[in-house]
């Protein structure tokens, strides 16, 4: 049997740090025992499309490009669902909280994708795990970053885009804790105002809460 955990938030919430720690001890603990369920960490499709198209954040995503994340998702879904053979837990950044992000940015026709999420998550027996932070810490921990994508547009833009940004951040919030609340699987959420390593074992207790036959060694 499969199943899926969505490791979701706002940016800057420590999400991919606190998959790939997970994932380094999941792989060091199956070295000592294989007992444990197969763990299999996916690229998250919004990341995929982004860089494909080179997208220089989710502002400049298309309509297109946000119902091709979804078509990515949805398919991965499936087909994992029909190669279940074995007990495999997929760790899955965002899923179906792309939704929400891209309403974030004014493109509302994903919404019309809600149900079908719902019926392959459920069949995959889904859980949450939400890393929450305010825009304005999501703010300081992202803004060198965005800073640096200025290089790619004209000195004149480089004030409205930062404001873009950052209205971003605004507006995804509350969009994003709306999605949580609505979901009707097993969730959990985690501050994530704190370091990094008491960060990590909150997830890690949360996990192995909601997904009993997983378990993270220290």
């Amino acid at each position: 049997m499969s199943q899926i955990v969505i490791i979701a938030g706002p940016q800057a919430a420590g999400k991919s740090t606190v998959i790939a720690n997970l994932n380094r001890r999941f792989i060091k603990q199956r070295l000592v025992s294989a007992r444990s369920p197969v763990l299999f960490v996916l690229q998250e499709s919004r990341q995929i499309i982004a860089h494909k198209n080179i997208s220089l954040g989710a502002i400049f995503m298309t309509p297109a490009e946000e119902c091709e994340a979804v078509e990515c998702d949805l398919n991965r879904m499936n087909l994992i669902l029909r190669r279940d053979h074995r007990h495999v837990v997929f760790i899955d950044e965002c899923n179906i909280f792309t939704i929400a992000h891209a309403l974030a940015h004014g493109i509302k026709d994903l919404e019309q994708y809600r149900e079908a999420y719902y019926t392959r998550l459920k069949a995959l027996h889904a859980a949450v795990v939400f890393l929450d932070v305010p825009p304005a810490l999501s703010w300081e921990r992202r803004r060198k970053q965005y800073d640096k994508r200025l290089v790619y547009f004209p000195r004149k833009d480089h004030a409205d885009i930062t404001m873009r940004y950052r209205r971003y951040l605004e507006l995804i919030h509350p969009l994003l804790h709306e999605m949580y609340e609505s979901l009707p699987f097993p969730k959990a959420m985690i501050d994530a105002t704190g370091g990094k390593r008491l960060l990590i074992k909150k997830v890690a207790d949360r996990i192995a809460e909601l997904v009993p036959a997983l378990r993270f060694n220290p």
